[in-house]
């Protein structure tokens, strides 16, 4: 998933901004790397949306991980002093779930549309089935089958819906098997050589789908021009909309400099605050510090006094080795208005970390 949904259960709709809860300690509840992570980015000032959007982290972990925060009492909504108990906190994100029986998982498969008999199984299938690793015997033969499909090289076919499917068919039908195969459902879990081929098959079900919403679009596009002559055409705001969201896709699947390449567009088009911080979350994490420069200083901008974007350019600037100027950004940000106790330690430590880079010789 790469589009944020309007709601969240137990927490509401995505553009709430939300405050982290005065007193909690990160370190007692045992939050994890990425939990902490997405705690420090939540300042009171930018919306769920916003921050699931620029995290970088996947969408559907971001949600987890928003979920288990408010679970555990880390988080307030709006107009809240004290975040109110649970009975039942969610598993911490990343850690192993309880195990699931083959029966259930079989059960939850039948929802797909893909064969998973695996007729004729190479030598090479039949090792993989029986390969010492924390997966059922369904989970095995989905990734297989899916990778049998990739050699059909029929997009349609690896996504599981027939040619020609609406867009509505082709969108439910890529969520529920990118779900079922997206990597970070079995964070933890000991995967053998399953792992490789999840990720390779995760990434080409991704462009697979990407190739075909925008074939779908490029048809109806045409058509509805044909048809009707005076219908105006796209407004570039629209198209950078899609392009981010394209962008968004190529970056969860694991290629950052595809997604680069539409980032840049979509912001030429439409320099949004988001679409602006999530160019340069994905420049930094492809190892573009140049390009995280620029993207970071127009976020800035555009929102000055936002802890968060101020923090972002720092952390260009220090990637790019501008150590100086990131200090001095790092200071503009500590004298920021900032109700987050995380981020304002973060502020502190990346300060520390950047003196000790100007003071090695």
């Amino acid at each position: 998933m790469s589009t944020v949904p309007a709601d969240i259960a137990g927490i509401g709709a995505t553009s709430l901004k939300l405050r982290v809860s005065p007193g909690f300690d990160p370190l007692k509840a045992g939050v994890g790397p990425d939990e902490y992570f997405l705690l420090s980015r939540i300042d009171g000032n930018l919306s769920v949306r916003e921050v699931l959007l620029n995290s970088g982290l996947p969408v559907d972990r971001g949600i987890a991980i928003v979920t288990r925060l408010r679970s555990i009492g880390a988080l307030l909504l709006p107009g809240e002093s004290a975040a109110p108990s649970s009975a039942a906190p969610v598993p911490a994100a990343g850690t192993k779930p309880p195990p699931r029986s083959a029966v259930g998982t079989a059960r939850h498969k039948d929802k797909l549309a893909h064969d998973l008999n695996l007729s004729n199984p190479t030598p090479e299938e039949l090792a993989a089935l029986e390969e010492e690793a924390d997966l059922d015997d369904g989970e095995r033969r989905l990734i297989l089958t899916l990778e049998r499909l990739l050699e059909k090289q029929d997009p349609y076919m690896l996504i599981g819906v027939s040619q020609g499917a609406d867009a509505k068919t082709l969108k439910r039908a890529y969520f529920l098997l990118s779900k079922e195969i997206h990597p970070d459902r079995y964070y933890g879990k000991k995967l053998g050589s399953f792992a490789g081929r999840m990720s390779h098959v995760f990434e080409e079900i991704s462009r697979a789908y990407a190739r075909l919403t925008t074939a779908d679009k490029s048809r109806a596009s045409s058509s509805s021009t044909a048809v009707r002559t005076s219908e105006q055409p796209q407004t570039p705001q629209e198209y950078a909309a899609e392009l981010f969201e394209r962008a968004c896709q190529l970056e969860i699947g694991g290629d950052p400099m595809g997604a680069m390449k539409l980032f840049a567009a979509c912001v030429r088009m439409d320099p949004q605050l988001k679409y602006l911080r999530r160019a340069t979350s994905c420049a930094l994490a492809a190892g573009q510090p140049r390009s995280a420069v620029e993207y970071a200083k127009k976020a800035n901008a555009l929102a000055p006094n936002d802890v968060s974007s101020t923090r972002l350019l720092a952390n260009a600037f220090r990637q790019a080795g501008k150590l100086s100027d990131a200090e001095e950004v790092l200071l503009m940000a500590m004298a920021m208005k900032n109700e987050n106790d995380v981020l304002t330690i973060e502020l502190k430590n990346d300060l520390a970390e950047v003196r000790r880079l100007l003071a090695t010789p």
